[in-house]
């Protein structure tokens, strides 16, 4: 069971402890408490946030004393907590080992709504022991008081990110509150997913799956298992195996299981049993591997083998459907490993390194001509978990990059990430926004012609690459006008545009002048 974040804020051991960022946070619940310190940090990132694993509903202490005087790294960690479902983070020793609570990991929790809170500060008695002791307490107290929890659960798992509501997460959720271990197969008996408690259960699945049973609780030695359907649309399309060591099932909790499994595969997991190379798409992009080792394996396609991938996506959305089959035959026959299907709002092609970089520009300057698309490059992917995380930003920040790039029809993910960048930004406030603008300020603070010179410089800088007879033809003039232009911008900003590092301040300035300038025309 899980108690509200707020709840547990009242306990003795937490009472004088602050909430300085994500207060919206207080109202998630929290299932469990876990203790994060490390001493090699690549080594723990690598170890602990790339393994699939979902870790969600916990609150983690912690001290960063190997990063307290990396802002950076500290920043990172919550960024990389928040991805694994991690609901709070109670920082230690705070005045001690680190000076302070710096306002850039203030205002990232905030952006995440993830809760923040410190112990009192410059104080060195302070015992992690007092609150895990505490937590745990309250949790154990509110699981044996209320024993009906499917309603709970599921509406767990309805708020939680669309990257984080597949079965995977569902089932490891289920099992943390049940410590029971579950698996499903399909109809003819093959493990389609499954998840042990604890995690590290060594008990042969394949065995066990294979017992005798009709339905009802059995006892095997020490180990209690049962078998139920999960109907779609009255077909019994999967089997729903519950088993339980050195503690009775009871038909109450089997129950309530059966319940939350099949209600999260009515509402969220209906083509879950479908073989098909849109489903692994799914799989892949929602992080369950169970099922995209499974699919991967039915469909003969090397998961492994991607490094590359595209988001395509129609300008006029009817002509999808011919894109995608032109898309998937010209792929099929150009590269050994090859994955196209649509996901959500874009088409989604997976595909290994058999072409040069040259050879990519070009088929994406050829698809994009022919079909009318807008191409997304994300190379370099080196696993599945960057394909998720590529994805999730592009989902989150490409009408940010049409704004910044109107006239592009193929960006690149680092396109993508520096839209990202300026769109965090905009939305971190006035005084964000200022500073940044700040390379620009002599060009707004003039009496005349800002906005023609900040409109030029927009062109010059984000649309025809530092191209003097591209920027004349997006506007419509003479080349001795452009020049012109660029002249004045030089004299009132002291400095070529093109020079850098001021160039870069440059960039980025006309990129959120554009966004500024949409934003005030909708408003």
């Amino acid at each position: 069971m899980s108690v509200k974040l707020e709840e547990l804020m009242k306990l003795p051991s937490l009472r004088e402890a602050k909430v300085i960022a994500g207060e919206t946070g207080l109202k998630k619940l929290v299932s469990s408490i876990s203790v994060l310190e490390h001493t090699n940090v690549a080594i723990l990132e690598d170890a602990l946030f790339d393994n699939d694993e979902f870790y969600g509903s916990e609150i983690v202490i912690s001290a960063f004393i190997n990063i307290k005087d990396d802002v950076k790294a500290q920043c990172n960690m919550i960024e990389r907590l928040h991805k694994v479902g991690e609901v709070a983070l109670i920082l230690y020793y705070v005045g001690i080992f680190m000076p302070k609570v710096d306002d850039k990991l203030i205002q990232l929790a905030n952006e995440l709504d993830f809760t923040l809170i410190v112990m009192p500060e410059n104080e060195m008695t302070l015992r992690y022991s007092e609150v895990i002791y505490e937590v745990v307490e309250a949790i154990v107290k509110q699981e044996m008081s209320v024993t009906h929890f499917a309603s709970e659960l599921l509406e767990q798992i309805s708020n939680l990110p669309n990257n984080q509501r597949n079965i995977d997460t569902m089932l490891k959720i289920l099992t943390d509150r049940t410590r029971s271990s579950v698996v499903l197969t399909d109809n003819s008996g093959e493990i389609v997913h499954a998840v042990t408690w604890p995690r590290i259960n060594t008990i042969q699945l394949e065995e066990v799956i294979g017992l005798p049973s009709h339905g009802e609780i059995e006892q095997y030695e020490e180990l209690y298992i049962t078998k139920r359907p999960l109907m779609q649309e009255g077909v019994k399309m999967l089997q729903l195996f519950i088993m339980k060591e050195n503690e009775a099932l009871t038909e109450e909790l089997v129950l309530q299981m059966t319940e939350v499994v099949q209600v999260f595969m009515n509402l969220w997991g209906e083509k879950y049993s479908e073989i098909s190379s849109s489903e692994l798409v799914k799989a892949i992009l929602n992080n369950e591997s169970v099922k995209m080792r499974r699919l991967a394996n039915i469909l003969g396609i090397d998961v492994s083998g991607i490094q590359t991938m595209w988001l395509i996506k129609a300008r006029n959305a009817q002509a999808n459907e011919q894109a995608l089959k032109k898309i998937q035959s010209y792929f099929a026959s150009h590269f050994q490993v090859s994955l196209v299907d649509f996901h959500d709002d874009f088409i989604v092609a997976l595909m290994d390194n058999s072409m040069t970089q040259g050879e990519y520009d070009e088929l994406a300057e050829h698809l994009s001509e022919e079909l009318d698309v807008q191409i997304i490059m994300c190379g370099g992917q080196e696993n599945t978990t960057d394909v998720q995380q590529s994805y999730a930003t592009v989902s989150s920040y490409f009408d940010a990059s049409k704004i910044i790039f109107p006239l592009k029809a193929i960006f690149s993910i680092q396109e993508v990430i520096f839209a990202a960048e300026c769109y965090e930004i905009v939305n971190s406030g006035e005084r964000a926004i200022v500073e940044q603008l700040k390379s620009v300020g002599p060009i707004m603070q003039m009496q005349s012609h800002s906005e023609e010179l900040l409109h030029t410089l927009a062109v010059f800088l984000l649309d025809s690459e530092n191209n003097i007879g591209k920027a004349a033809e997006i506007l419509f003039l003479h080349k001795n006008t452009i020049k012109y232009r660029l002249s004045k911008l030089h004299e009132v900003l002291q400095h070529p545009i093109t020079k850098l590092p001021e160039s870069y301040h440059l960039y980025m300035s006309a990129a959120i002048w554009r966004l500024l300038q949409e934003m005030n025309h909708k408003g």
